[in-house]
């Protein structure tokens, strides 16, 4: 793995610090937020840290335990003022996957936006959370499924197509083809409404 720069360095340490303070406002320990997570506690320790990096899977599990979102702890640590141009070269990005992911906009009462750059080849654990999803190719091919009651449904996404799901359906997408998938998704309503 490559050596991280100091700006992803940085990042890295806010984002430790954002579920470290988040951890700490809901008076739990890390043994009791890894077991929620279902992760180790030496790797939520190194995580607190700034020492490493979650997937995006394993900060969906971490916030979840927190009672909380990605975005949110995303949109804590983020290096950026409000107002100010964030260069695609100078965009961190958090390690899914396959490629990186980057908050391009948190409002706890409204929506959130993450830009994902690549995605898996094979479909991972479906993800399932309260917030209505958008999903927006921007770049590449995806295939998405939707699967309610047993029952899978598959849609494949060129470049600006999109869809538009409820959150407590089970998903997930995987990149189609070697071209590198650029997505936007959208998750729209306040977290728990």
């Amino acid at each position: 793995m490559p050596t991280a720069s100091g700006a992803e360095r940085a990042a890295d340490a806010r984002l430790g610090r954002a579920i470290r303070a988040a951890r700490h406002a809901r008076g739990m320990t890390l043994a009791q937020v890894a077991a929620r997570a279902g992760l180790s506690q030496p790797f939520l320790s190194q995580l607190e840290l700034g020492r490493t990096r979650p997937s995006m899977r394993s900060l969906f599990r971490i916030a979840t335990a927190l009672g909380t979102t990605q975005q949110a702890l995303l949109g804590k640590a983020a290096g950026t003022p409000a107002g100010e141009a964030v260069r695609a070269d100078d965009a961190s990005l958090v390690e899914v996957e396959a490629g990186g992911a980057r908050l391009l906009l948190h409002d706890p009462a409204g929506a959130d936006v993450t830009e994902f750059v690549g995605a898996p080849q094979e479909f991972e654990e479906f993800f399932r959370h309260e917030r209505t999803e958008l999903l927006y190719v921007a770049h590449g091919t995806v295939e998405v499924e939707l699967r309610e009651e047993g029952v899978s449904r598959f849609s494949t996404l060129h470049a600006r197509d999109s869809i538009t799901y409820p959150g407590l359906v089970d998903h997930r997408f995987r990149q189609v083809g070697p071209e590198t998938c650029v997505l936007v998704l959208v998750h729209s309503g306040a977290p728990g409404a």
